[in-house]
């Protein structure tokens, strides 16, 4: 083998018998850069054309392909003379370049990064140090700088400035356990200014500070970590941040001790902040059979190996298995749950993820990265089959850029990730006990071999033994059997190749023939429900007579699960969801796909009046219920279409309530360019929609165009009109535009809409219109310098709003009057008072973003009296919660609420602020209201 050795932290540079090989130009070069990244795994001859000349390849690619591996190989081997080449070979379609990696500087410099990383885990700082900076001289320049303008280099590229980020940190790490903090401060120092996202970067900054004598500079540091996260990711910081900043305040004694604390006191993170989550997997319901050694092998795997995929056909337990095997885990942030069965997109894939974390994010796959860098724990991403691609693309760029972050897949294919390593889930070994447990006293009367031969027949499947069991009350044993034998000989050819899969479909077959014909329209007709309906949406929908009869005998016979709640909900699991769905008559499905938007449309419609009145909290329920229903319907329709703006304009309240800015703002982004062919109510209540939602997100580019557009579509309506609909949605948009024309200090136009609105609002008998344009019309009084005449208005805005059960409207009048007391210097009473009423209000309308917001404004009057710690007690109950939800009270509103945090955060003693605000972050809600009942009066509301 020549003795060569390749660069490529910088300038691709191959060393050939210790001096430098002339390459040739960009794209012998880029090949090269190709095969290096391979690791010396073969590269098919079409994937590295595409990857060359991406989507314009020249015809005679193949013939350059060659000729540009042929002067390659020229220079990698000039005395090979006839040889076979032994650098550059060519393995099956492609070519490989068989180079030991440990020649390459790039694997050289993982190999030291991972032992000086072990090395100062293991607490041996100064041989970590020696060899940290041995991995890092390496470097002489960006990774792969000659491949920058190709993509196939993108990711790699990432991935080894993340791994050398990495590095850097255990370097300074390390340089802090030998007792040189202030040169890790200066390091780490501009690690973080130059990613402010480097949540361990700020943890080893702060404790180098702390161990260097300088507390208060590391408790300054994790608080600004922390506003950093929640400022550009909304999104929590991870819980070692939160445990070091407990430690600091603590003065905890092994912070000077020099041992690694790279993940500080992991072990009490439960008992800091018991309520804040660290994971979502939920209970077992039933109890596992069965299935203790593939839970072993599988745990043992994914603590081997960063991806998991367990595959088989439905109903062979994945998804319990996976389940289990995370409860199992001790992860440091985890372990989280995202069930992607009801998604239908990437974007889709991606918001349940995020949803799934407890994140709210805007940004998309990259912003997601940032954050979870650093985090420690399994992602459990369950129901992969039907977006193998989406899930693959992003599995992908977890796995490349976040070491730590571990994925179990279940689906029923691989995913063909790089890494990925596939459990195929076998048959059940206990079989017979597993229907013996779920069939009860109904199989009391089957003999032991009649239950080994049914279980036989069904292959050990768990589903297709629990589909049975199901029927053991309705069917003996024998006659199950019997009608499986009749339906395998049915069932058998065509797509059903797969023994498993055959059996799997028998098992099914067998419950959906044991099914009335009444039955087996209703379950096929349920099919199209995603993510659970209950009794009256399968009246809507499938218009089924004796629905009730027919529903109760799907739940008794296994093919529908009973939920709970009130009213009851129910759930097709996805396996049966699809062999429904296959079922059903094509033409019967497209008349049950119009009649389910239909219904979405007739839900959404009345939710937007329910979301306003004193049901609302009924509403918020049942739309975070119905979400995944409503997710389907928008995804069917044109995104311009009049149904699908009906849609969104009339659940937007929903997505304000619950915080889900991104994505309400990007499902209500179609109506700025809404056809004009499209009723105007229904445009201008979407972009209603779209100016709220980018106020709720701080996105102000975003709010000015959709006020803009607002604007525009409120000049097109006919004031001649009589229609109602037409008239109370003008007013809706006059509204809206007078609240956020008096925010900003333009009271006369505020006026001028306010009015317009309020006649609107009491012509047409829309007392909600009322109370909202009494409350901008204070609002305008109150830029305006006039606090008796906007105390008037607020007060009869909180009027019309009690009398309609407006509970919002209320509260957000109660606020801006707290804010005129607040701005006359009239707290210790008034605007306190306010703001604890708000605090009930908002309870009772499930509102958390206002309950945010009124917290926050209370601290401010407390701390004008002099109590700094109540006021950074409610700072830190609301820092938390922007963590958690990504909503920040004080990027809302950058008038007053940004004035009041800045002036608090820099006149409160740090000490006390941080003390404070960490016991704020722990309180539960009970103990918030009895302290907000405590400091500034009743939080009951009539």
């Amino acid at each position: 083998m020549p003795d060569i050795s390749v660069r490529v932290l910088g300038a691709l540079t191959v060393i050939r018998g210790g001096e430098p090989v002339a390459l040739g130009g960009p794209l012998p070069r880029a090949l090269l850069a190709r095969l290096v990244m391979a690791r010396g795994q073969m590269v098919p001859d079409t994937t590295l054309i595409d990857d060359l000349w991406a989507e314009r390849p020249p015809r005679s690619a193949q013939l350059t392909l060659q000729g540009y591996v042929a002067s390659l190989r020229k220079a990698l081997e000039p005395d090979r003379g006839r040889s076979a080449p032994a650098v550059l070979v060519r393995r099956g379609t492609g070519y490989a370049l068989a180079i030991d990696p440990q020649h390459v500087d790039a694997g050289r410099f993982e190999t030291l990064a991972d032992a000086g990383r072990e090395q100062l885990a293991a607490g041996d700082a100064d041989a970590a140090r020696h060899t940290l900076a041995e991995a890092l001289e390496l470097w002489w320049g960006p990774a792969y700088a000659d491949a920058a303008k190709w993509e196939f280099a993108a990711n790699e590229t990432v991935r080894l400035e993340r791994l050398r980020y990495d590095a850097l940190e255990d370097h300074l790490a390390a340089r802090s356990e030998c007792g040189e903090p202030a040169a890790a401060i200066a390091g780490l120092e501009a690690i973080v200014a130059a990613d402010p996202l480097r949540e361990r970067a700020w943890e080893l900054l702060a404790l180098a500070q702390y161990r260097a004598g300088k507390q208060g500079d590391a408790l300054a540091s994790l608080r600004t970590a922390r506003e950093h996260i929640a400022d550009e990711l909304g999104a929590d910081p991870r819980q070692s941040l939160l445990d070091l900043q407990s430690a600091i305040l603590n003065q905890d004694s092994f912070l000077m001790s020099g041992q690694p604390t790279t993940r500080a006191a992991t072990d009490t993170r439960s008992a800091q902040n018991p309520e804040r989550p660290t994971g979502n997997i939920p209970l077992a319901l039933t109890s596992l059979v069965g299935r203790e050694e593939q839970i072993n092998d599988i745990t043992g795997l994914v603590a081997e190996h960063r991806l998991v995929t367990l595959t088989g056909p439905g109903g062979m337990g994945k998804t319990r298995a996976a389940l289990e095997v995370a409860r199992g885990r001790k992860d440091v942030d985890g372990p989280w749950l995202a069930e992607l069965a009801g998604t239908q997109t990437a974007d889709a894939v991606l918001d349940t993820v995020v949803s799934a974390l407890g994140l709210t994010l805007n940004g998309g796959i990259p912003v997601l990265l940032s954050i979870l860098h650093d985090r420690d724990f399994l992602l459990v991403l369950d129901n992969c089959e039907h977006l193998l691609d989406e899930v693959s693309e992003l599995a992908t760029a977890i796995l490349r850029t976040c070491p730590r972050v571990r994925i179990l897949a279940t689906s029923r294919e691989a995913l063909g990730v790089a890494g990925e390593v596939v459990f195929d889930m076998p048959p059940l070994a206990d079989s017979a006990d597993l229907f013996l447990e779920r069939a009860g006293s109904a199989a009391a009367d089957a003999t032991g071999e009649d239950i080994e031969t049914l279980c036989s027949a069904l292959d050990h499947i768990p589903l297709a033994i629990e589909l049975a069991a199901g029927q053991s009350a309705t069917l003996s044993v024998r006659q199950i059997i019997d009608m499986l034998d009749d339906r395998f000989a049915v069932l058998r050819g065509g797509p059903r190749t797969n023994k498993r899969h055959a059996t799997m479909q028998a098992a099914i077959d067998g419950s959906f023939q044991s099914l009335t014909e009444r039955e087996r329209q209703l379950f096929c007709d349920l099919a199209v429900f995603n993510g659970g309906f209950d009794l009256d949406a399968a009246a809507a929908v499938t218009g089924h007579r004796a629905l009730l009869r027919d529903l109760s005998a799907l739940i008794d016979k296994s093919m529908l699960k009973a939920m709970g709640g009130d009213p009851r909900r129910y759930l097709m699991l996805e396996t049966l969801r699809s062999y429904a769905q296959v079922q059903q008559d094509q033409e019967r499905a497209e008349a049950l796909r119009r009649m389910h938007i239909s219904w979405v449309v007739s839900v959404a419609t009345d939710a937007y009046l329910g979301l306003r009145g004193p049901r609302c909290l009924q509403w918020t329920r049942r739309l975070d219920a119905e979400m995944a229903n409503v997710r389907a319907a928008l995804d069917l329709v044109d995104p311009h279409s009049q149904t699908y703006l009906e849609i969104v304009g009339n659940v937007y309240w929903f997505w304000y309530r619950r915080g889900y800015a991104d994505e309400g703002m990007r499902m209500l982004e179609p109506a700025i360019d809404a056809p004009a062919d499209v009723p105007i109510a229904t445009r201008a209540r979407a972009l209603a929609g779209r100016a709220i939602l980018s106020y709720l997100g701080a996105d102000l580019p975003a709010l000015f165009s959709a006020l803009t557009r607002l604007g525009e579509v409120h000049s097109e309506f006919d004031l001649t009109s009589e229609d109602r609909v037409e008239q109370v949605a003008r007013g809706d948009a006059a509204v809206t535009l007078a609240f956020f024309e008096a925010g900003s200090g333009l009271v006369d136009p505020a006026r001028v809409h306010a009015e317009e609105a309020l006649a609107i609002g009491r012509r047409y008998d829309s007392p909600w219109t009322v109370a909202e344009a009494l409350m901008s019309l204070g609002t305008a009084d109150l830029r305006d310098g006039d606090h008796d005449s906007a105390g008037r208005y607020l007060e009869a805005a909180v009027a019309a709003g009690h009398a309609c059960g407006y509970d919002w409207i209320v509260a957000s009048a109660l606020w801006i009057h707290s804010k005129s007391d607040i701005a006359q210097e009239k707290w210790n009473g008034p605007a306190e008072r306010k703001l604890a009423q708000m605090v009930g209000y908002c309870e009772r309308a499930y509102d958390l973003t206002s309950w945010m917001v009124a917290l926050f404004t209370l601290a401010y009057p407390l701390f004008r009296r002099g109590l700094h710690e109540h006021a950074g007690r409610l700072i830190g109950v609301v820092d938390n919660l922007t963590e958690l939800t990504g909503y920040s009270p004080e990027k809302m509103d950058i008038i007053e609420l940004a004035a009041f945090g800045s002036t608090m955060r820099s006149e409160i003693d740090p000490e006390i602020l941080a003390r404070e605000s960490l016991t704020g972050s722990t309180l539960t809600r009970d103990e918030i209201r009895e302290l907000v009942h405590e400091w500034a009066g009743s939080t009951i509301v009539s």
